[in-house]
């Protein structure tokens, strides 16, 4: 009898002192972005989760009416630069994004480019994760300038600034 792969169980248990959300399903992330619910930090951990462009599609749509994601972790899965276009959409729309990681998807060299564009319209400080892909890497390092330069940008103005700076490694 041939073995089935296990999958992630959904998890999402505030911790009392962070008011801390995580989500490790695709459906519970998609219904704790959906629902407007507040939390201080909202991390999604779908990581390993064979994600396509379909999905990042309803995390991109679900991501326009949330405003508390901070982290979110997109890591191994099979999304591709149609995915990518999509999240950079969403990324323009919400600036709550602090962190986010792609390493490890398909996206190629026109994905990062729509992502670097959205970076530079909307002003991002995103810290992204684009490594193990078809990026050169050049072109991740101009998207790591970018944001930092609009880090530094929005630290000279007082209103905010520290809110959405980046944080680099």
């Amino acid at each position: 009898m041939p073995k089935t792969p296990l999958k992630r169980q959904a998890s999402a248990t505030p911790a009392k002192a962070s008011n801390k959300v995580v989500a490790l399903s695709l459906e519970h992330a998609l219904e704790v972005l959906s629902s407007g619910r507040k939390v201080k930090r909202l991390d999604l951990r779908l990581d390993y989760n064979g994600i396509t462009s379909a999905g990042i599609t309803r995390i991109a749509e679900a991501l326009l009416k949330n405003v508390t994601l901070t982290h979110l972790y997109l890591c191994h899965n099979v999304i591709d630069d149609e995915g990518a276009l999509h999240l950079a959409a969403a990324l323009e729309e919400n600036r709550s994004l602090v962190q986010f990681y792609l390493a490890g998807n398909r996206i190629s060299t026109a994905g990062a480019e729509a992502i670097l564009a959205c970076i530079r319209r909307a002003g991002l400080t995103v810290d992204l994760d684009l490594s193990l892909q078809r990026v050169p890497d050049s072109l991740q390092q101009e998207i790591r300038l970018a944001a930092l330069t609009n880090a530094k940008q929005a630290s000279s103005t007082p209103e905010g600034a520290e809110d959405n700076a980046p944080f680099f490694t």
